[in-house]
């Protein structure tokens, strides 16, 4: 392959016809027909016939090809690949060659709106994504600079685009490495439990992936790769932590105190983009007696990897994403494990999780054009549909329904899925099926979390924590249990955006001291992006700001157009700062909260400890929108918005 993803000319093809059918054996075929109609201009191959799959119960319909067509594509597709031109060459399709596609992808007519959310989702141009210069010749003002905090997948996706338009910019990252919380997290077998072929950047093609999802390793030297591919690693000061800033409306400078290789430092820039992310604080336990005890104490989030779990006794807290994730590995390796469950939660199964991507599907990847923007984009588009899950239908729940025909389906897929992977044990069924309704929280996936309750060395402990002892856990019963070492999977200070670095803005007023009020209802943000009254200040991944659906690298890309958009209208018109006008903030909120209140994030019963939702009760993580309408609002950086000095 070469850098931009296209087949090498002369790259040599497989003769081995076993070898093609195990590739095609487990190919996504409905995203090979696309990508051989597309290679070779076959419009027939748009009118095979297709039928719908369910899946999870029914929440989800995949669209495959029809049983009946699969021997004739199948046949023309290892033809094509044995008989492909060594020089081909892609070729990007036009709008609307590439809307007629997405219409006969699915059988579907997109609307407006539709095709312009997905226009990028198969990632055809070579940076989606991407901010542009209105005029030919950009005047970047002398000195003019901009920090980025933190070097994780937000931060990079701001530098790249400061680096195609030429924007000089410094990322800094308070870590001698960079990788944001794919470097914080060491807990045994963390990994992403979102498919790569999602949670990736779309201006980087075909990336080497060994996993359907990869490793946390694997993940720091993919955003290694990209960093210095596209030329952020050289303005990145790693051991630079920034402590404070503050604006100065007459030079339109923010101040920033940092940190540097232990040594303080003040710096300026003229813009901030804070890509610290949503899980940056670890939430320590607040227990009786925590300080009393004589064990091990490590919350997940600051684990080394370096952890001794062999001959130990030792305790799980938390079954969220990382209580359940690691379980496995440790009870493997444990003398005995007490799994502390504080809220059931909705776990399930994912397709090919924790699976190798095998050599057979790797060469198709690589060797068959437009295959693997179509596979992207057949994953992207089949989450589309659980948007729905969130919905409440008021005629479904009148006719007695819980929520409404989906997500009613989901819940009883999932329960029978609990019930089967635990097998006779009535008795488990009722702790661990959870009441609430399936998407009110963060699903959580199956990393042989059921099947390692059963193991005899498995104790899972429902009862509340009364208080640590000096050797162990006593809980509300009255029942003590001994453990040598305690994992708290008890999750982030998520209200806690920008922490623990202080924004002072116009009026001199922190950025937490205004999210601290109650009336305000704790973190908000226009767009998730920038607050009133802090000028030229950033926010990727803020308040409000988590998608119901999709990959979230594709909103970081999509932010960091934004943010870059938002930098080009205040250098070209010549500006000092630009600061979100109180009334579009307050009126975006106001509809923010409203729409909020017809989804099921407040649905009884998955309130508790749910970080959806802060300590004022409100649903501060997710948007509301459906991805279209928050891609509209988006989609282009409005100076209607703000007022400019």
């Amino acid at each position: 392959m070469t850098e931009n993803g296209r087949l090498a000319a002369g790259a040599p093809q497989p003769v081995d016809k076993a070898f093609i059918d195990r590739a095609l054996d487990d190919a996504d075929l409905n995203a090979l027909r696309l990508a051989l109609h597309q290679a070779t201009g076959d419009d027939s191959l748009l009118e095979l016939p297709l039928k719908t799959v369910p899946m999870y119960g029914g929440a989800l319909m995949q669209t495959v090809v029809a049983d009946e067509a699969v021997a004739t594509l199948r046949a023309r597709a290892t033809e094509f690949l044995t008989t492909k031109p060594a020089d081909f060459t892609e070729v990007k399709p036009t709008d609307p060659e590439l809307r007629r596609m997405y219409e006969a992808f699915r059988n579907e007519e997109l609307s407006d709106r539709s095709w312009s959310y997905r226009r990028d989702l198969a990632a055809f141009d070579d940076h989606p994504r991407l901010a542009q210069w209105t005029g030919a010749e950009p005047s970047i003002p002398e000195g003019f600079h901009v920090a980025v905090i933190g070097a994780g997948f937000g931060g990079i996706a701001a530098a790249v685009q400061l680096e195609h338009l030429g924007i000089p910019y410094t990322v800094y990252e308070r870590r001698p490495e960079l990788g944001g919380t794919w470097s914080i997290n060491a807990y045994p077998d963390v990994r992403v439990d979102t498919t790569n072929f999602l949670y990736q950047f779309f201006f980087e093609k075909n990336y080497p992936w060994t996993e359907y999802f990869a490793r946390a390793g694997e993940v720091r030297e993919y955003l290694q790769h990209v960093a210095k591919k596209y030329g952020v690693l050289e303005h990145i000061s790693f051991d630079s932590d920034v402590k404070e800033a503050a604006f100065d409306a007459e030079s339109g400078r923010w101040t920033i105190d940092a940190v540097i290789d232990g040594r303080p430092h003040t710096l300026t820039a003229n813009a901030v983009v804070s890509a610290s992310g949503l899980f940056a604080t670890p939430k320590h336990l607040e227990v009786p007696g925590i300080d009393d005890f004589g064990g091990e104490i490590v919350h997940t989030a600051e684990c080394t990897g370096q952890e001794q779990l062999e001959g130990r006794n030792v305790a799980i807290i938390g079954n969220g994403s990382t209580g359940v994730q690691m379980l496995s590995q440790v009870r493997s390796r444990a003398r005995s494990v007490g799994v502390f469950q504080r809220t059931p939660q909705w776990i399930s199964p994912r397709e090919r999780y924790g699976e190798a991507i095998a050599p057979e599907t790797r060469w198709l990847l690589d060797t068959m054009p437009y295959y693997w923007n179509w596979y992207c984009y057949s994953i992207a588009t089949l989450r589309l549909g659980g948007q729905v899950l969130q919905e409440p239908d008021p005629e479904w729940q009148a006719a007695g329904g819980l929520v409404n025909r989906a997500n009613d389906a989901y819940r009883e897929g999932l329960t029978a899925y609990v019930k089967a992977k635990l097998g006779d044990r009535p008795d488990l069924w009722k702790k661990l099926i959870p009441t609430h309704a399936p998407m009110a929280r963060r699903l959580i996936v199956d990393n042989n979390w059921y099947a390692s309750l059963l193991e005899d060395n498995v104790e899972l402990v429902t009862e509340t924590i009364e208080r640590f002892t000096p050797t162990g856990i006593r809980t509300a019963d009255g029942k003590e249990r001994s453990y040598d070492l305690v994992f708290t999977a008890t999750g982030f200070a998520t209200q806690k955006y920008l922490w623990p670095t202080a924004y002072r803005g116009l009026n001199g007023e922190t950025l937490e001291d205004r999210w601290r009020d109650p009336e305000g209802g704790g973190p908000r943000a226009y767009l998730s992006l920038t607050v009133p009254d802090f000028p030229n200040l950033f926010i990727m991944y803020g308040p409000n700001s988590q998608n119901r659906s999709g990959s979230l690298i594709v909103w970081m890309e999509t932010w960091a157009r934004y943010v870059a958009q938002g930098l080009v209208a205040l250098i070209e018109g010549g500006h000092r700062y630009l600061t979100v006008r109180r009334d579009v903030f307050e009126d975006y909120n106001q509809r923010l909260d409203e729409a909020m209140l017809s989804l099921i994030w407040y649905d009884p019963g998955s309130s508790d400890r749910n970080y959806y939702v802060n300590e004022f009760g409100r649903q501060q993580v997710n948007v509301p929108w459906r991805l279209e309408e928050y891609h509209r609002l988006l989609e282009r950086f409005d100076p209607d918005d703000y007022h400019f000095a």
